[in-house]
């Protein structure tokens, strides 16, 4: 049962999520402004402006490199902060993680904003991914502890589905700040948001009933989710009773006594790190895992959240910004009309058909800059961008989850999301400097590349999990 409970607490939780599309896409449209490679005055002279007022300066001088290095130190924040914050959260729980990751955003983002130099801005948005990479892991965990089973699919797509919406948030508020005087409110507005998540998760969220059950607190446990479900309070105790491991009490339909079931609940202990790493039986959860979080981002989806404007300027010098906040709007969309398709159609053929699409639109898209031919360009952003919202987006986030363990899901979202962050660094890194040399639009290229390795990867390693309730189901006594 869906409640009003259920649907507030999914709500801020995605704020996490939400604040990481901010982040991801807060530089794109400023970028030139802000490293002096162009001046855009506003309704005032800078000076006195309020910003120029209060001697901070106009913009900070970057090389392109330095750009690159602003622009993608945030995934090295991410790794960081993906790496350990599973650890943190099994210790500590998911809530009191989740108000460290929107401290981390409000710290970063307060530095962003009021930066001067350099290395205080590197600084801010390394902090900002420490917070980004904590709330992705969380964001995911949390959701899958507590959607109803029926309804996983499409309550874990709106983790994607906040981040486009954070997406879309810059790119309209930066339609109205792109200029001198105004492009420190667009990353300052970051600090607004992360306060409003810190007080919302403090106010709003209980902690997760599964890990309160994992911890000992079964009563407790017992209390949330039935707040969170409705309903009888009987189906709350036995969907409590349904997170024991499998044969851990016998008869999986048997009566369990409550000080059993506590027993049972607290034998889910957590997996230490070097465990996870070398045991062969997470080998499942490892593969799919990290293939599935690195190929996301090696298909290129951030050549566009990160750099979008400064790769259409050169062919809609008069509109590249509109176009790339249409962009958001349409990833939006699109996110939102496939939520329910992950349920109904299933993870894996939804993953197929994504990845399948975008290796052709790649193609696409290298041919129109190469060629500065705008039909091409602009029909190829706006498909990648639909298949990308239809399954290589969100499913990913979702289904680590998924084919993990009880015992090793944070665990494995935190691996999955420092792989993910790495993957991310090196795109934000090295697209610039390869779109900048004699590759140009080819680049692209290299994305369809791994967008057939991505087709081949899910044909071969992914296994469906649609309406599956447990790691046996999923993989039926498959050991790779």
């Amino acid at each position: 049962m869906i409640t009003s409970k259920l649907v507030a607490t999914i709500s801020v939780i995605c704020l996490g999520s939400f604040q990481f599309g901010y982040h991801m896409a807060e530089l794109n449209l400023p970028e030139s402004i802000l490293s002096c490679e162009v001046s855009k005055p506003g309704r005032i002279p800078y000076e006195e402006s309020w910003f120029g007022s209060r001697g901070f300066s106009r913009c900070i001088p970057l090389t392109t490199l330095q750009v690159g290095m602003v622009t993608s130190i945030f995934g090295i924040g991410g790794l960081v902060g993906s790496l350990y914050i599973g650890s943190v959260s099994d210790k500590y729980g998911r809530k009191r993680a989740s108000l460290v990751h929107c401290l981390l955003y409000l710290i970063g983002s307060t530095m962003n904003g009021t930066a001067n130099g350099y290395w205080t801005i590197v600084l801010g948005r390394f902090i900002a991914g420490l917070g980004a990479g904590a709330a992705l892991v969380i964001t995911s965990i949390f959701i899958n502890e507590i959607a109803p089973t029926n309804y996983k699919g499409a309550m874990g797509a709106m983790n994607q589905a906040s981040v486009n919406l954070g997406i879309l948030f810059t790119q309209v508020l930066a339609l109205a700040w792109c200029d001198n005087n105004q492009w420190r409110k667009l990353l300052l507005m970051g600090s607004v948001v992360g306060l409003v998540d810190f007080v919302a998760v403090l106010l709003i969220i209980d902690e997760s009933p599964m890990w309160l059950a994992n911890n000992g607190h079964t009563n407790e446990a017992f209390t949330i989710i039935h707040k969170l479900r409705g309903g009888d309070y009987t189906l709350a105790r036995n969907e409590v009773k349904s997170w024991r491991l499998p044969g851990a009490n016998g008869d999986e339909d048997e009566a369990v006594p409550l000080t059993e079931l506590e027993n049972s609940v607290q034998s889910l202990t957590q997996v230490p790190l070097k465990n996870y790493l070398t045991s062969r039986e997470y080998n499942n959860s490892k593969v799919v895992g990290t293939g599935i979080l690195v190929l996301q981002q090696f298909c290129g989806i951030n050549s566009i959240i990160f750099y979008g404007v400064s790769v259409l300027v050169s062919i809609f010098p008069n509109y590249a910004i509109m176009i790339n906040c249409l962009i958001s709007v349409v990833n939006v969309v699109v996110t939102f009309i496939a939520a329910p398709l992950v349920d109904r159609l299933g993870r894996k053929p939804l993953l197929l058909t994504s990845v399948s699409a975008m290796a052709v639109l790649t193609v696409l898209m290298g041919f129109g800059i190469i060629g500065t031919n705008s039909v091409l360009s602009i029909v190829g952003t706006f498909a990648y961008i639909t298949f990308f919202a239809l399954g290589l987006g969100p499913i990913p986030f979702l289904i680590v989850s998924e084919v993990t363990q009880p015992t090793a899901k944070a665990l494995a979202q935190s691996w999955g999301m420092t792989m993910n962050w790495l993957a991310t660094f090196v795109v934000g890194f090295l697209f610039p400097l390869l779109k900048s040399s004699w590759i140009g639009g080819g680049v692209y290229f290299i994305f369809t590349f791994m967008c057939v390795v991505a087709f081949l990867f899910v044909k071969k390693y992914v296994p469906e999990t649609k309406g599956t309730s447990s790691y046996d189901e999923v993989w039926k006594g498959r050991q790779m």
